[in-house]
């Protein structure tokens, strides 16, 4: 019952970010409709820079694949000199060369999106992230208790540790996609059909480790 368990306070812990997520999509729908629902904040690119992480995949049958992601950053300047960098898309960041002048979208003094002449990004606000993780913790809990009911057995360590990385990855783009509806309403049809592919890939591979052992 220890996944029930940790279903249950993910959830309970979940209950302040998710209304003050709700909160936030209402600013957003008001901001889309009307405009002027958000504080607004002068500020400059202050510097950027790409860098590459190498991400490594393992298959049931135990082949590895290496793919190497590379990351776009910026880094604005607020008006009292503060810095912050985020990560952006690659079509921010074509548009945000250093010294650009760039509004800052505020929702409670936190920067939620910035827009530059002819670009802007979003970002979650800490309330959306810190649901994100409640949301992934219960997702965990969902898996121990469904292995714990329908299979439970034990058939070695990597095998363990594999099919816990494929539900986490399933469970990474779920919580994902809903964090971000909750926030900034569903995704476009491309990023909707991208994410179910992912999670069935996801879960035909599951399902192949079940039936293997």
């Amino acid at each position: 019952m220890l996944g029930l368990g940790v279903i249950v306070a993910a959830l309970y812990s979940a209950a302040g970010p998710y209304r003050q997520i709700r909160e936030f999509r209402a600013v957003m729908t008001c901001e889309h409709n009307s405009g002027g629902c958000l504080d607004s904040e002068r500020g400059s690119i202050a510097d950027r820079r790409t860098y590459t992480t190498v991400e490594t995949q393992t298959d049931s049958n135990g082949s590895m694949t290496t793919t190497v992601i590379t990351h776009y950053e910026v880094t604005w300047q607020r008006a009292d000199g503060s810095r912050q960098p985020r990560q952006v898309s690659r079509s921010f960041y074509d548009k945000a060369a250093k010294r650009t002048p760039v509004t800052l979208r505020l929702w409670h003094q936190e920067v939620v999106g910035v827009q530059v002449a002819g670009g802007a990004e979003w970002f979650l606000p800490k309330s959306g992230e810190a649901l994100g993780y409640r949301f992934g913790l219960a997702f965990l809990g969902l898996g121990m208790l469904l292995w714990g009911l329908l299979f439970g057995w034990w058939d070695g360590i990597l095998l363990l540790f594999f099919r816990t990385c494929i539900w986490m990855f399933m469970g990474f783009v779920l919580v994902g996609t809903t964090t971000h509806a909750l926030a900034y309403g569903l995704n476009t049809w491309p990023y909707l059909i991208l994410e179910i592919a992912l999670v069935a890939i996801g879960g035909g591979m599951l399902l192949v480790s079940i039936d293997g052992s």
